[in-house]
């Protein structure tokens, strides 16, 4: 595993910039935890409930799991109740010492505390300020309730998915769409602070999950501009699996219909070329399913993966996956050296960084809700102990 510091002697890509981060369960915390990454402070902001995410199975003491520590590792963890009295002035004394502002609540929730961007970013004109939400800040949609499944639904995803493929309609497993609306907040602020540092002018990013998901799908251009609905031959997604009768599970990369002649010569199967089922490139396509099974029945002379590759990738365009678990792959000479994986102050194993490169990668931290008020609020405003205690008192600072 990777070390839980990045040790990279150049500063760190974000070092200095501090984040004010109001967010919970995916999209928004997955943004923020590739900002720290890059060695920004993040300081996390929990409601009296905490992140939803510190509920989800497996449960671990303090409600620190594997699922919240590897999308918050290496934050600061506070806790501020909004409703309380003296809390959003607090709020707004934290504001002017960030650079940016990270929130994935519905719209109009921050502004009802008096923290919304509009207001923010005419106090601090220099303020990156983000909005997570799943149709927008602004339209007939935006104030519709959205996770990852109706952004799949809605993108034209699903739609996509089953018209080439032909499969039952269904979702992911992933949380696609959060993810990608993470990818799309962190790359939008990181953008903004380079923004603000040269104007001294920041402002309000609304980052969308749909309008992430139509981002992200190399086919909507051609969707709009009519479809193609020729099968896709060459694509990924025509690319065959090749199961295996003892359970081993081999992709090719590259479409042995589109590629014939590169394929029947990596089989040694000349005579494949005046099989009527395979002598044209219409008939390869129709009956493409018959020509994975030709070549599930010569990769089972195969004694490994290698082995099969070394004989496809030969002098072809090919190239082979084997289907592994994460578990696998943690175990794999390649993850270890890359230092894939690096373990948090939970004791639990999580992604090390969004990219290799010096000074990125999680220090590890992760803790109970509202841990890090005193360190993390009390010395950043300058609190003493007394104040401190006062707000506790109050309720505006709580914690497990």
């Amino acid at each position: 595993m990777a070390e839980s510091v990045a040790n990279g002697a150049d500063q760190r890509p974000l070092e200095g910039i501090r984040v004010l981060d109001f967010t919970r369960v995916v999209a928004g915390p997955l943004a923020t935890r590739m900002m720290a990454d890059m060695g920004a402070e993040v300081i996390k902001i929990e409601p009296t409930d905490g992140d939803l995410s510190r509920t989800f199975p497996p449960h671990a003491p303090g409600d620190v799991n594997p699922y919240f520590s590897q999308q918050n590792a290496g934050k600061r963890f506070c806790s501020i109740d909004l409703r309380a009295a003296g809390a959003t002035e607090l709020v707004r004394e934290l504001v002017g010492h960030c650079d940016a502002v990270v929130e994935n609540y519905r719209p109009g929730v921050m502004e009802k505390f008096g923290l919304g961007p509009d207001e923010m970013c005419a106090l601090h004109p220099a303020l990156v300020y983000c909005s997570v939400t799943g149709f927008g800040q602004t339209g007939p949609w935006a104030n519709r309730r959205a996770y990852a499944p109706v952004g799949h639904m809605e993108s034209g995803y699903i739609d996509y998915s089953i018209r080439k493929t032909g499969a039952r309609p269904s979702n992911p497993p992933l949380v696609v769409g959060d993810i990608v609306t993470a990818m799309s907040a962190a790359a939008s602020v990181n953008a903004m602070l380079v923004k603000a540092a040269r104007t001294g002018r920041g402002g309000h990013i609304d980052v969308c999950m749909v309008e992430a998901m139509v981002y992200i799908q190399e086919w909507s251009a051609v969707e709009l501009a009519g479809g193609w609905e020729e099968p896709n031959a060459g694509l990924a997604h025509e690319c065959p699996i090749l199961v295996l009768p003892d359970g081993r599970v081999w992709a090719i990369a590259g479409n042995p219909a589109a590629w014939f002649d590169d394929a029947i010569k990596a089989m040694g199967r000349p005579e494949l070329a005046v099989d009527p089922r395979f002598a044209t490139s219409e008939a390869r396509m129709a009956n493409r399913y018959e020509l994975y099974d030709e070549m599930t029945q010569w990769a089972v002379g195969f004694s490994d993966v290698e082995e099969f590759r070394r004989a496809i990738e030969a002098g072809t365009p090919f190239s082979v996956a084997e289907m592994r678990s994460i578990t696998e792959l943690a175990a794999t000479d390649w993850a270890e050296d890359r230092g894939l994986f690096t373990e948090a102050s939970s004791g639990f194993a999580v992604p090390a960084r969004p990219a290799l490169g010096s000074g990125i990668g999680t220090d590890g931290h992760v803790a109970a809700r509202g841990a890090d008020n005193r360190e993390a609020i009390g010395g950043l405003l300058g609190l003493d102990n007394a104040r401190l205690a006062e707000l506790e008192a109050a309720g505006v600072l709580v914690a497990d």
